[in-house]
């Protein structure tokens, strides 16, 4: 096994730098789990969200439609906010100013409320009428101080007829008109076109895209960061214009991606001794493109 290299180990993020010396085994499970990875843009969506949860209650509230491609950091950065949220106790009672719910699989209004209810864990009924429901969702909301609704995967509007479409968008408006709180949609690019149903909708809805990642220093700095929360023994330097190509090229610029193969490599750098990622560790690994992933896939559906 390679020596440690003590200039590197302290450029390592302190959480990384306490498990360097832990087992093999250890520091496996460590790169293997979910860990937040910041980076410009992930930043910028974060303090607009910020924001609109500090804006003073009014009639028609700011809101916001978070847009980018499957597996590029969407739901990670809403996560991050709610981690940042959490849930408290209190001496007048728990508090919940966030609350996180994923769309129906079809724009179901009745089913949308019943997540809701089932998010905070309060007891509902299936066949309650629509305005019941969000008249249930007010009292529970003003009572566990909820200033924020969150609803990922909005794209899932689509799969309904366009009459399901706008009534589900149409009770996303009113129910931030009833709470008076702002509203975050997340999905693919095709939430633009579920938010565009109704004039009133869209122009409520200002967009932020996360897009894909270039090769510039943007992208350079973001494997930087990546790179300090690895406890490898050795520098990768994944910087450097060979890996971070490559990199880049295996993950066609999603983030999601990039973590994975960087993970991956670095996996096989403590199995294999070397203790850093180089294009060796990269190409054990054995990668498919996201893009003929997906080809296998539609081809397994045929």
């Amino acid at each position: 096994m390679k020596t440690t290299d003590k200039a590197h180990l302290d450029n390592l993020l302190p959480e990384a730098q306490g498990i360097v010396e832990k087992s093999d085994r250890e520091r496996i499970e460590y790169i293997e789990n979910d860990k937040w990875i910041p980076y410009p843009r992930a930043n910028q969506i974060l303090e607009k969200m910020d924001a609109l949860l500090r804006a003073p209650n009014r009639s028609r509230m700011p809101n916001l439609l978070v847009v980018g491609d499957s597996n590029n950091g969407k739901t990670s950065v809403v996560k991050t906010f709610c981690r940042n949220h959490p849930p408290t106790d209190g001496l007048l009672g728990d508090a919940y100013p966030v609350v996180y719910v994923q769309a129906p699989p079809v724009p179901d209004e009745r089913r949308f409320y019943d997540e809701i209810f089932s998010v905070l864990m309060v007891p509902f009924r299936h066949r309650d009428a629509p305005s019941q429901k969000l008249d249930d969702i007010k009292y529970y909301f003003e009572k566990i101080g909820t200033r924020m609704l969150i609803v990922d995967e909005i794209h899932n509007v689509l799969s309904g007829s366009m009459i399901k479409q706008r009534a589900f968008m149409n009770a996303l408006k009113n129910l931030g008109n009833k709470m008076m709180i702002p509203i975050v949609l997340v999905g693919t690019k095709d939430a633009l076109v579920a938010t565009s149903t109704d004039m009133q909708i869209s122009s409520r809805f200002k967009p932020i895209r996360l897009p894909l990642w270039k090769l510039d220093m943007e992208y350079a700095q973001m494997l930087a960061s990546i790179e300090q929360t690895l406890p490898l023994k050795r520098p990768s330097n994944l910087t450097s214009k060979e890996l971070g190509s490559e990199i880049h090229r295996l993950s066609e610029g999603q983030i999601g991606e990039i973590v994975s193969v960087v993970s991956e490599a670095a996996v096989m750098a403590i199995k294999n001794g070397t203790e850093r990622i180089t294009m060796k560790e990269i190409k054990a690994c054995e990668f498919i493109l996201p893009s003929q992933r997906r080809t296998l896939a539609e081809l397994e559906v045929v």
